[in-house]
């Protein structure tokens, strides 16, 4: 039977102390409410103002808007809300892939940068305006 907590606890008579050893937990993810929080609070958010602008971009401010708004709020929050929580890990493992930091041979430093900057002022018969600020080469 697996626990639901984060850790397993196991004691351990160390010399009349009790010693805790954490076990990491098997599953990477967590269904408890704190994992949901930011999710929950985000598709609320996000989906009340969408709905509110739509709502008022189709209908207009009537007599009716708030009940016509919540209406639409509370059928869209139940359907993105559950969405968003499930595709989480794969945007995370994109954004992961997206970020990472490329290779020191095919990124331009601020040098490299500046030189072809130069090249290209140079190359079209200008002259380079002189900076305030010290540049470092």
């Amino acid at each position: 039977m697996q626990q639901s907590s984060a850790y397993t606890l196991t004691t351990a008579t160390v010399q009349g102390q009790f010693a805790v050893q954490r076990q990491p937990r098997v599953v990477a993810g967590s269904r408890s409410l704190a994992s949901m929080l930011p999710t929950i609070l985000t598709t609320g958010l996000v989906s009340l103002v969408a709905t509110a602008v739509l709502r008022l971009m189709w209908m207009g401010w009537g007599h009716d808007f708030f009940g016509a708004w919540m209406e639409a709020w509370l059928t869209v929050w139940p359907i993105a809300f559950p969405a968003a929580y499930i595709s989480k890990p794969l945007v995370n493992k994109l954004m992961r892939r997206l970020s990472k930091p490329l290779a020191s041979e095919h990124a331009l430093g601020a040098s490299a940068i500046m030189q072809a900057s130069d090249q290209a002022t140079a190359y079209s018969g200008l002259t380079r305006k002189p900076s305030l600020l010290p540049v470092h080469r």
